[in-house]
């Protein structure tokens, strides 16, 4: 899965894979990435394009499709 690089505070790098449409995300801090299940592919366009993808992650993404913690950064 190709990946995206962020440059906020909360969010490091996303990545989308378009047959499954799963959404996996790494988070700053503690580098956990967690994968985001049934999420259209319009809504991942949306998500690496807007200003403030935190935001955009807390109200569209998270509690709306189905999540599961994946792995760790480096291992």
């Amino acid at each position: 899965m190709d990946r995206c690089r962020f440059g906020g505070t909360a969010i490091v790098s996303a990545g989308y894979d378009a047959q499954c449409t799963v959404l996996e995300i790494e988070f700053a801090g503690d580098g956990q990435i967690w994968q985001y299940t049934g999420v259209p592919e319009a809504v991942w366009y949306r998500f690496r394009s807007v200003p403030m993808p935190e935001l955009f992650f807390r109200t569209y993404i998270q509690g709306h499709y189905r999540e599961s913690r994946s792995l760790t950064a480096g291992g």
